[in-house]
Formats: structure tokens, C-alpha cells, sequence
């Protein structure tokens, strides 16, 4: 089957080395998990493809879960006037059947260049792979999948934000950031300019700044405690406990927050999908997977369990419960096979 060159798939850094040199697809599809890339790539192509030119009048949204199939043809079908640019965004293109949405594509071949147009779904509704939809969308337009920014671009990007202000930030207090930012970049952007503000022009963030200015960050520090103790850095995760229960954290919180997360290291060591909503959120335990057997896993969740029993039981200290079930999880993770004893500290590659 004949392919045009202008369909196929684009990485998110290859649309903008395009974008920049000034070349633009008939016909974009943007997806994936991370929705507020796909709004600044779809304000970017439209920016830089009108010029100057009015977005107000030259920019038609359309929705496919709202606007009849035969109505977005009849858009789709009005040639701009003087070879004036056009850029046409239909969003909740999954809505369409596949039928129609074959019309829509059909209509866009052969390319107009005075028009783009961008298709996109919204995160939660994203046609699944290996269905017709997907198929269609993925291989008759140029698809771009913008997915979560892993860490080393999630720091690329605080970095750049930062240097046009001329600030500093301590390696600690980006690391923090990133992780922070779990790679989303519509948030992590807003924890950035919060900060920026905060500290002024030519000022230094330390993690000083990241806790009294951050909404989030204590949010951070209950994930960050659940991610120490199955690490097995128990010293921090202790400090981290401390810290919470200072700043006012109730001790029932931090429980339940600690068995979600073992709960969802079972799950995805499992193969099973760990959801908030409808996206899969199993991507936040699989580098704890092979640091615990089913059994161990098992075990640790039955200690919460209890732990959780001790404090409806008004047990005081509260802390000493936490602490205990933090020494009990470490100790299970000490207790390995026979195999695993053998293999532990070998390097493994890729």
C-alpha cells in the first residue's frame, strides 16, 4: 500500500527540528499520555504556520463528539481565500467511526499547502492500539505520541526556565523537582514559576525554597517515603516519617499511603494495571518489582494491615507503629532465597 511520505510517525524532537526549519504535515495526529504537551505543540504548529496572521479567524476548532461528520467536511472543504493559511483542530477525533473518519482523512489528500490540520484525543479517551481507530489515525497522518517526560528533559526544562532568570538551584533541589514533577510538564512548569517568583531574579533555590513554597511538596515526601522504605534506605525514610509527622501528617495517612504503594508493586509485578481513573499509573513501581518476591509482597501488605489494626486500636506511640512496620519491611526484603543470596550485588546489563 502506497504510503505518502508525509504520514508516518514523528517524535515530539523531531516536530520541532520541523517546525523550526519550517515544514509543516498536511495532516498531524497528537495523542499519548501527557495532554498539556499536546496543547503547547498544537499552540506552537499554529503559531508558527499563520505567521502573523489572525489565530482568531484563521484558527477553526472543531469537535468530533459535537459537530456532525458531514458539518466538519463542509469546513474541511471551503479553500481559503487568496492562498491564506488555514489551521483546522479537531479534537475527540476517536469519536468518529472509522468510516468517517477515513472520509475526513480522504478529504486531506492531495495536500493543500495554504492548510494543517491537527487531530487530536484526549488522554483518557486515546483509541487502543491494534483497533481499527488506532490504525487509521496512526497511519495515515503524521502521529506524534507525547508521553511523560522522563528525567533527564523534565530537567532540561527546569534548567532552561531557570537560566533566563539567571537563577541557581541546588542538585539536591532539582532532583526533587523532577521527581516532583513525576513527568508531567503542565505541572511541573507551574512548581517552577512558583519558585521563580519566590526567589527573584538572579536568586538560588535550595530545598529550603521547594518546602515553604511548594503546595506539593509534601505530597512528595509521603511518595517519597513509600519509594525509600522499598528501596531499603531506612535511615531516610525514618527522617522522612519525622519530618511528616512534624509538619502535621496524620499517622493513618502515611499507613495508607505505604500499603497503596506495595499494593501497587504486587499489582504490576503481576502484570495487573494499576489505575487512578483511566490511565495506568503502573509505570510508578516497576523499578521496585524485582526487589521483592510475591510472598514478601504478600507478607508486607499483611503488616500494614496490621499496622493499621494497631492504630484503630488507639495504640500510642503512633510513630513507634510506623516505625515498626518500617523495620518489619526491611527485614522481609532481607530475607531472601537461597538463589537470590547467591546473585545478589551481580550487575545486570540491559
Amino acid at each position: 500500500m502506497y504510503r505518502p511520505p508525509y504520514y508516518g510517525d514523528v517524535k515530539p524532537s523531531e516536530l520541532i527540528k520541523e517546525l523550526e526549519a519550517g515544514r509543516f504535515r498536511p495532516v498531524y495526529y497528537f495523542f499519548g499520555d501527557e495532554e498539556y504537551r499536546i496543547k503547547e505543540a498544537e499552540k506552537t504548529l499554529t503559531k508558527m504556520f499563520l505567521g502573523s496572521r489572525s489565530p482568531a479567524s484563521n484558527h477553526v476548532v472543531l469537535s468530533a463528539s459535537k459537530t456532525k461528520t458531514v458539518d466538519i467536511l463542509t469546513e474541511l472543504s471551503v479553500i481559503p481565500m487568496m492562498g491564506d493559511r488555514q489551521v483546522f483542530t479537531i479534537s475527540d477525533v476517536q469519536s468518529l467511526t472509522p468510516g468517517d473518519a477515513e472520509k475526513v482523512i480522504t478529504m486531506l489528500d492531495p495536500p493543500d499547502p495554504n492548510r494543517v490540520v491537527i487531530l487530536t484525543s484526549p488522554v483518557t479517551k486515546t483509541p487502543r492500539k491494534k483497533t481499527k481507530m488506532y490504525t487509521l489515525l496512526t497511519e495515515k497522518t503524521a502521529s506524534v505520541e507525547f508521553g511523560r517526560l522522563t528525567g533527564n528533559m523534565s530537567e532540561r526544562k527546569v534548567r532552561f526556565m531557570l537560566q533566563e532568570r539567571h537563577i541557581e538551584i541546588d542538585p539536591d533541589a532539582m532532583e526533587i523537582l523532577v521527581r516532583m514533577g513525576g513527568g508531567n510538564m503542565g505541572g511541573l512548569i507551574a512548581e517552577v514559576n512558583k519558585l521563580i517568583d519566590y526567589v527573584g531574579e538572579g536568586g538560588r533555590i535550595t530545598r529550603e525554597e521547594i518546602v515553604l513554597v511548594s503546595s506539593d511538596y509534601q505530597a512528595f515526601e509521603i511518595y517519597e517515603l513509600a519509594e525509600t522504605i522499598a528501596a531499603r534506605e531506612i535511615d531516610r525514610a525514618l527522617a522522612i516519617l519525622g519530618f511528616l509527622l512534624r509538619k502535621g501528617e496524620r499517622a493513618s495517612s502515611l499507613l495508607f499511603w505505604i500499603g497503596e504503594h506495595f499494593i501497587g508493586v504486587y499489582l504490576t509485578r503481576n502484570g495487573k494495571p494499576v489505575r487512578m481513573g483511566n490511565r495506568d499509573m503502573s509505570w510508578k513501581y516497576r523499578k521496585h518489582v524485582n526487589l521483592f518476591t510475591n510472598e514478601q509482597l504478600e507478607h508486607i501488605i499483611e503488616l500494614a494491615a496490621q499496622a493499621d489494626l494497631d492504630l484503630r486500636s488507639n495504640i500510642k506511640p503512633e510513630r513507634v507503629i510506623l516505625e515498626k512496620l518500617i523495620i518489619g519491611i526491611l527485614a522481609e526484603n532481607d530475607r531472601k532465597s537461597p538463589h537470590e543470596q547467591k546473585n545478589r550485588g551481580r550487575k545486570t546489563g540491559f
